[in-house]
């Protein structure tokens, strides 16, 4: 195993070493799996539904975790993200259609536009907390989807707008791109757990006034997700546009979309990468079943799943995972149990630090720490006494 800010590689320009909150093995892990999805379809006998529902599936998976940065890392829930990701698609629609621009520049361009435009509603709201600031993320996403309606010239109203087939990428290629957007969320969601922007976000979800007082900068931070949320979320209205070649409003900014990423979030885990992950593909895998079979009852069904979710296992499927691995003796480590965000105090490469679970005998007990205030110096088990030799 390579330990975190261990030499990865060496050529004669120097020496490449990786970030102390990224390992070498999990690196290489992560490499691995996403080569293997990008052969399977060219190794697989995968039918061409099959084939397109995964790529359609990577892209709603990219969505959730852009939805957990703001709903799972900040404590923020948002019932708009449907107005970013109509956005990330309309802005997306027209370059391609106005300007000819190639698909993926249309889709950057709409991610950034979208990013913008969370900033512009989010940077007063989110001064906001729980219920007030998920009211007024409501608000906004209403707002959006009924100018949008009316802004005929720019989405085309009722009518919605119409991609040429030709000259942008087929939905048998769209799974490649599916795959190349979700490891980007997946290695932001990986970078905002496990650095220090990480924990800064779990102290903001704590107690945002605790932690302005220990300077953390709230708004800073908050900004900081909620344009990369956007973003992301728009990019992927933009791969959507492209793989239905069909958008209209009611749609792209539709009140179900919003409420979906909330779903695929409490399916799969708040705040965690695999729950948010697994909880979309559970939600699209379900969607397709119950659209199928069931379509005038399957929003009446989620929110069955929901009330039953909520009762009996409100951790989702992550939650229900370490029950599983409980039940084979595993005891998850105090970084899991803080959610997942590594400690100063408990392992964190700190002077002193102690590992979970490993007894601390005589010879392992730390050292002592003396610290120095205003001229005494205090050591652990004896009473301040100051240079001089006084009380």
């Amino acid at each position: 195993m390579t330990a975190p800010g261990a030499v990865v590689g060496s050529g004669a320009g120097g020496r490449l070493r990786l970030p102390a909150w990224l390992s070498g093995r999990t690196l290489l892990g992560a490499a691995a799996i996403v080569v293997l999805l990008w052969l399977a379809p060219l190794v697989l006998p995968l039918g061409e539904y099959t084939h397109n529902i995964v790529g359609l599936t990577f892209m709603v998976m990219a969505a959730a975790l852009a939805w957990n940065w703001l709903g799972g890392y900040v404590g923020q829930i948002s019932f708009g993200h449907s107005a970013m990701f109509g956005v990330g698609g309309f802005v997306a629609a027209r370059l391609m259609l106005a300007l000819g621009l190639p698909f993926w520049v249309a889709w950057l361009a709409g991610g950034l536009v979208a990013g913008c435009y969370a900033l512009l509603w989010g940077h007063p709201t989110l001064r906001l907390r729980g219920p007030y600031f998920s009211i007024a993320t409501i608000g906004v996403g209403e707002a959006t989807r009924l100018v949008a309606t009316y802004w005929s010239g720019f989405t085309g109203g009722s009518s919605g707008l119409s991609l040429p087939l030709s000259g942008g990428p087929t939905k048998f290629q769209l799974y490649w791109y599916g795959l190349y957007l979700l490891s980007a969320a997946v290695a932001v969601s990986y970078w905002l757990r496990r650095s220090p922007i990480g924990l800064a976000l779990l102290a903001i979800k704590e107690d945002v006034e605790a932690a302005a007082d220990l300077g953390v900068d709230a708004t800073r931070h908050q900004d900081l997700v909620l344009f990369l949320s956007g973003t992301m979320v728009g990019v992927c209205g933009g791969f959507y546009a492209s793989y239905q070649a069909f958008i209209d409003p009611q749609d792209m900014f539709s009140f179900d979309r919003s409420i979906s990423y909330i779903l695929m979030g409490v399916i799969g885990g708040i705040g965690t990468i695999l729950g948010a992950a697994a909880g979309a593909v559970v939600f699209v895998i379900i969607q397709e079943f119950l659209l199928a079979n069931y379509s005038q009852l399957y929003l009446g069904l989620y929110g069955t799943l929901l009330i039953l979710i909520i009762l009996f296992e409100p951790l989702g499927l992550a939650g229900l995972l370490i029950r599983v691995r409980k039940l084979f003796g595993y005891r998850p480590r105090a970084d899991v149990a803080a959610g997942g965000l590594r400690s100063a105090a408990v392992g964190g490469g700190m002077p002193g630090a102690v590992e979970p679970g490993v007894p601390v005998g005589p010879s392992a007990q730390p050292e002592p720490v003396s610290r120095e205030t205003g001229g005494l110096e205090e050591r652990s088990g004896s009473p301040p006494v100051d240079k001089g030799g006084s009380a």
